[in-house]
């Protein structure tokens, strides 16, 4: 069994994963657009890809009236199957969310907040840094068998 975590959206709450990731996939209709600001850098430091919450956080260091702001990218939609992985973005200080973290590939930026606090973070995205969604609803497992097919003798792959 997973730990469970305290999550705070008004009332705290004791949240294990798998409510986590119904949450999110709940809220995933709201995902906002988030820009994406492609010259962020100081001096001689420039953001890196897959480094998104050490960039917000080296950035928010750097710069007042900027905070970090923890959730989940889409990254994939196909159907009603959506993913979502752990991300951070900036809250500048007109309120407005800004990603500084280059990704690959050029996708409309959505972005689903997380609710909770930084630590509550971490645990979530610990054991996994993705979330898939299926309607609003956690998209189920793979199932080993449907993975692995097995071939025909005579297939040469």
């Amino acid at each position: 069994m997973s730990e469970p975590a305290v999550f705070s959206s008004g009332l705290p709450a004791i949240m294990e994963r798998g409510e986590y990731e119904r949450d999110i996939c709940a809220r995933s209709g709201s995902a906002v657009d988030v820009r994406y600001e492609p010259d962020a850098s100081i001096g001689a430091w420039t953001t890196k890809v897959a480094e998104c919450h050490a960039n917000v956080d080296y950035w928010v260091a750097h710069h007042e009236g900027y905070a970090a702001v923890r959730g989940w990218l889409a990254h994939i939609g196909c159907g009603d199957l959506h993913g979502y992985t752990a991300h951070s973005v900036l809250r500048d200080p007109h309120r407005e969310l800004v990603d500084i973290t280059p990704v690959e590939g050029n996708f409309h930026r959505r972005f689903i907040p997380h609710l909770g606090d930084d630590a509550t973070f971490l645990r979530m995205r610990t054991p996994k840094l993705e979330i898939l969604c299926q309607g609003n609803c956690p998209a189920p497992a793979f199932e080993l068998e449907w993975v692995n097919q097995p071939t025909d003798s005579d297939d040469p792959l």
